[in-house]
């Protein structure tokens, strides 16, 4: 099945991922359509929003 993992079948999963709902492959920007660039500043900013809340790792402990 080659899935267009259209922008509506998109979910937030953790770690800052998207997900389709139809295939359950994690996404970039670059896997969606219509184009990311031309979803809207609204969808774009909550995208990124969600890439920006994923677990940033763990800082060395210093010795």
């Amino acid at each position: 099945m080659n899935c267009p993992h259209h922008i509506q079948w998109v979910i937030e999963a953790e770690n800052g991922l998207h997900q389709c709902l139809q295939c359950f492959d994690a996404l970039t920007k670059k896997d969606v359509t219509p184009k990311f660039e031309d979803l809207g500043p609204a969808i774009q900013k909550r995208w990124d929003a969600h890439e920006a809340r994923a677990a940033k790792p763990a800082a060395p402990v210093p010795a």
